[in-house]
């Protein structure tokens, strides 16, 4: 059975199967992707598609399939399982066979308290040995233990050099002073939401750096907010002990013109 699936079926190598007769061995190499649905429409699901497949060349691995069978495999899932709203996770296996899967994934959203009021994070020393491959790794099972320890909506990852790089499943922006500020590409996982925001924050003309942010100097930004398949642009409360303006009118104005290009989308892919 496969641990974090919600639904009562698998979308298996094309073929819709009961959920409890599929299973990914635990020696598996897991390369996997999640998107959120919206009113029936997989959001950004040709970005999706390309961060799937770069996965793949960035591990050095060849490409399982063609880019159509990925998208195929989304919709046919969404379609038959009759998926309205909620999140779903798709799977390449890698073990002494290999199966692609996709299945519903147990979600959380913020609520609207969340939105208005912000959340607290916490910090964890850690950083992903390949930041941009999509894959199963310790260092995530270890943030979301202290997650679960300390009750903060999220913890920051940290890397040896002391620069504060991502979220254990967000990405991470700051603003001090009118410019918003994040970690360099290189050095995250660069999620489907994150490069939205950044289209974003140039189409607003909103200054913007992509450099090393060390964690002495957040304390001095005036606001910071977390990106993700399930938050969207959701404002920090607070880093631990530093607190931060949830108000800021930045944030709120990317948070805003985030959400308008959903309904975009949503109206577009309908």
């Amino acid at each position: 059975m496969v641990v974090d699936c919600v639904s009562n079926m698998i979308l298996q190598d094309g073929q819709m199967v009961d959920a409890t007769t599929v299973d990914i061995p635990q020696n598996a190499v897991v390369i996997y992707d999640v998107l959120r649905v919206m009113d029936s429409v997989p959001l950004y699901l040709e970005d999706h598609s390309e961060r799937f497949f770069k996965s793949f060349l960035l591990s050095g691995r060849e490409k399982p399939f063609a880019d159509s069978v990925f998208a195929e495999n989304i919709l046919s899932f969404i379609k038959q399982f009759g998926l309205k709203d909620g999140n779903i996770r798709c799977v390449y296996s890698i073990a002494e066979s290999t199966q692609f899967l996709v299945y519903e994934i147990k979600h959380s959203y913020p609520t609207a308290e969340m939105y208005a009021q912000g959340v607290e994070c916490g910090t964890f020393q850690g950083e992903r040995s390949n930041p941009n491959v999509k894959q199963e790794a310790a260092v995530k099972t270890n943030a979301y233990k202290k997650i679960a320890e300390t009750g903060v909506y999220e913890v920051l990852l940290v890397d040896m050099q002391g620069n504060v790089t991502e979220g254990s499943k967000s990405n991470t922006f700051f603003v001090k002073d009118g410019t918003v500020i994040t970690a360099l590409a290189e050095d995250v996982l660069c999620g489907i939401t994150r490069l939205q925001i950044l289209d974003i924050i140039r189409e607003l003309q909103i200054p913007l750096e992509e450099r090393k942010i060390s964690l002495d100097e957040i304390a001095g930004f005036d606001a910071a907010f977390v990106s993700g398949t399930s938050p969207k642009v959701l404002p920090i409360r607070a880093i631990e002990d530093r607190k931060y303006d949830v108000a800021n009118p930045i944030v709120k104005q990317i948070a805003q013109a985030y959400d308008a290009q959903i309904a975009q989308y949503i109206q577009e892919h309908k």
